[in-house]
């Protein structure tokens, strides 16, 4: 008598292919994650929301004459922002994190022609990506430790590279530019260093002054003097422009934004994700 076996449900049906040879992941693999996963909730750096005036804020020099941190007229008007709290992590993404997701998902490595290049591995951190890369990569890490994570939107990344909102020209532990002394330079400054290089700036993130750009999730708009809460440009308006920003390009002060086309891999553009949760994070869901 012909015995009739009923199919698999398919979650049973994923779980076996799991646990078959040809689909199992090593345990190296598999470490490198769970790995991947701690670090990345110990490197969360929580970032209290509240009220700023976002852009070039300026300042008063000796003399009493207002000055701009910068002549982009970009960078203003400034106008009020309000974000809601959120985590970042304390430091920008390395190639040895982005090379393993990259193989974990089946794709080609970020110019795997200069893997012999020591500033191109390890600790280094990743550039040379596209928007939709990092992006994905963020979205994917968020993913793995259960929080909803995203590039940071421009208002988040300026808030706390100025430590929420002070009026300052550079993220590093004091609020200025002292090369050799909180930023890397000298001779070496034409290739990036490995992250961390040098001190963080007072919320605890490291290079987000003196090393690669850091793509934004926004689309780049001109700013306007309206109040904004939680702004937000990620959706694709066709009768403006479908350029990306980047911030935190070598040395510039924090406010300037670089426009790029977001599929440019020839920048020194890198990233560095947030976790839009309103509370501090500790632990995988």
């Amino acid at each position: 008598m012909l015995k009739i076996v009923k199919p698999l449900p398919l979650a049973g049906l994923l779980l076996v292919l799991a646990l078959t040879p040809a689909c199992r992941q090593s345990d190296e693999t598999l470490s490198y994650l769970e790995s991947l996963k701690k670090r990345t909730l110990e490197q969360l750096v929580f970032v209290e929301g509240g009220t700023f005036m976002m852009g070039d804020v300026g300042y008063v020099d000796e003399n009493g004459i207002q000055r701009y941190f910068t002549n982009d007229r970009d960078t203003r008007p400034v106008h009020q922002v309000t974000l809601t709290s959120y985590s970042i992590q304390a430091y920008e993404v390395t190639f040895g994190d982005f090379d393993f997701y990259a193989k974990l998902i089946g794709e080609e490595l970020v110019k795997k022609n200069r893997l012999n290049v020591e500033y191109r591995n390890g600790n280094y951190p990743a550039k040379w990506v596209t928007w939709d890369q990092a992006r994905a990569y963020c979205q994917w890490l968020g993913e793995q430790i259960g929080y909803p994570m995203d590039l940071p939107t421009e208002a988040q990344w300026e808030y706390a590279a100025r430590n929420r909102g002070q009026a300052i020209s550079h993220a590093t532990n004091n609020g200025k530019l002292e090369i050799d002394v909180n930023v890397k330079g000298g001779g070496e400054i034409w290739h990036p260093l490995p992250v961390g290089s040098a001190p963080p700036n007072p919320l605890g993130l490291y290079d987000m002054t003196g090393n690669v750009g850091e793509w934004m999730v926004d689309y780049y708009r001109g700013y306007r003097k309206e109040p904004k809460i939680d702004p937000r440009n990620d959706v694709l308006d066709p009768s403006k422009s479908e350029e990306r920003v980047v911030r935190g390009l070598g040395w510039d002060p924090v406010y300037r934004r670089a426009i790029t086309d977001p599929n440019n891999t020839g920048t020194n553009a890198g990233m560095r994700c947030v976790a839009n949760h309103p509370e501090p994070i500790k632990s995988l869901r």
